[in-house]
């Protein structure tokens, strides 16, 4: 070994044995470039270092870059090590630390300004054992949250749809700490959230308006009963420097009463009454609103055929509404898809129910019923007149057609397309009106009259 080499080896010998000793600062020794020497290291992670594989490797430095304002925790841990461990942090282009201690112990700096830092891990020359080391160097930033574009404050906080879920990540040294989110209650009723921390050291709180913040335990979650509507807000942070990772958010919500906004007709007992032998309605029904339900009725005097029309106009994404018909107050019912004919054996009330089946499920919608007595006139359409819609048929007078009565016009297959009224009788033929705005009948379609 040269002379300057033992020169150099003796001098940091002479540094790091003052440094643990009297605890003096650590002493770069001469010859050694942190710039030239150092290797890249990266910030949260463990990284495995090997000293002194022989007399001149006492010492590795690693390089690191801060962002932007904030302080270096560097953490070294030696298992047995037969010589004393010194971690140092270094700026650049300087030979004296600004921290520093030894193996075990937690080396933390002060608020450093953006650029190039070092972490420099030795032990004296002199000795110069072989020693694993693994080291952990983490940024802790003045401003956690400087790097958040969306979601770092209450006021910009992403929405999370009650009965939904998200995934999504925070990273405190990444400067990406908190995100917030908003949870729109429209109805009172019961919230249930579960926090899955995917990452490390997560955490999440609950926020009701004006109230105190809750802590989300991830192995039972958060339920909150009787909430009223509103806003509530779900804060998830990582907790220290270097904490980080994914982690899913699971909404449940339960209104208190589905029906509270809904108006009697949202019940059976308060059933909106259809007018036959036709009629239309449009009208919406939205679960998180508590108008769940919309129920209608229909009286019927006689036996017949009820036709029954259904389209949904608009609704929310992928929600779930849907009409039924049903026969009595305990029937379940059969979902009407499109236009539906069903058979009425005699006199009675019968129901349609239109429902938006889960939270989230919203949507307006029309509904048409056209009833065909089973008691009546028939008659061919022979002429159609378009302008206005006036229709005459091979039925008058002398068949006991009468002036004023209903109709219903029918396919060739007797399916009801609209309803009608008679508006002039002749001997053998009548004029009749359809009550649909569209002249809505082809060559073929039949009248139905009704009897008296």
């Amino acid at each position: 070994m040269s002379k300057p080499v033992r020169i150099a080896l003796a001098a940091l010998a002479a540094a790091l044995s003052g440094c643990h000793e009297r605890g003096a600062a650590f002493s770069m020794p001469a010859g050694y470039s942190l710039a030239r020497d150092a290797s890249e290291g990266a910030l949260g992670r463990k990284q495995a270092l090997t000293l002194g594989e022989d007399a001149s490797h006492a010492m590795t430095a690693l390089r690191y870059q801060l962002p932007a304002r904030g302080a270096l925790i560097a953490i070294a841990e030696a298992p047995g090590a037969r010589a004393p461990i010194t971690v140092a942090i270094f700026p650049e282009g300087a030979r004296e630390p600004v921290a520093s201690g030894g193996a075990g112990a937690r080396v933390e700096t002060g608020v450093l300004q953006p650029g190039t830092w070092y972490v420099v891990v030795s032990q004296p020359a002199s000795e110069a054992p072989r020693t694993r080391v693994e080291l952990r160097t983490v940024y802790r930033p003045e401003d956690p949250d400087g790097a958040q574009q969306a979601c770092r404050t209450r006021e910009s906080a992403r929405e999370l749809e009650a009965g939904k879920q998200v995934e999504d990540g925070v990273d405190y040294s990444a400067r990406r700490r908190t995100c917030w989110w908003k949870v729109p209650l429209t109805a009172e009723g019961t919230l249930t959230i579960r926090f899955d921390d995917r990452g490390h050291n997560l955490s999440a709180e609950f926020v009701a308006p004006g109230g105190a913040a809750e802590r989300i335990d991830p192995a039972q979650g958060l339920t909150r009963a009787d909430l009223p509507a509103g806003d509530y807000f779900v804060k998830v942070y990582a907790n220290e420097a270097g904490d980080a990772g994914r982690y899913r958010l699971n909404t449940a919500f339960a209104i208190a009463d589905t029906c509270k906004n809904g108006g009697p007709a949202c019940s059976l007992d308060g059933a909106e009454e259809l007018k036959l032998p036709a009629d239309s309605r449009t009208a919406e029904v939205d679960y998180s609103k508590s108008r769940q339900f919309h129920f209608y009725k229909a009286t019927l005097k006689e036996k017949g055929r009820l036709t029954i029309s259904f389209k949904v106009l608009r609704a929310r994404r992928r929600s779930n509404v849907a009409a039924y018909f049903m026969r009595s107050q305990d029937d379940g019912g059969d979902r009407i898809a499109g236009s539906v004919t069903r058979e009425i054996d005699g006199p009675g009330d019968v129901y349609i129910r239109v429902q938006a089946k889960d939270a989230g499920d919203a949507g307006r919608y029309a509904i048409g019923t056209i009833f065909q007595p089973a008691n009546f006139i028939p008659a061919d359409v022979v002429e159609i007149g378009r302008n206005p819609c006036v229709l005459t048929v091979s039925a008058g007078a002398r068949q006991g057609v009468r002036a004023g009565v209903g109709c219903t016009v029918v396919n060739a297959a007797g399916q009801a397309l609209d309803s009608c009224v008679v508006d002039q009788t002749f001997p053998n033929l009548s004029k009749v009106k359809p009550a649909g705005v569209r002249c809505n009948v082809a060559p073929g379609c039949k009248v139905q009259i009704t009897a008296q």
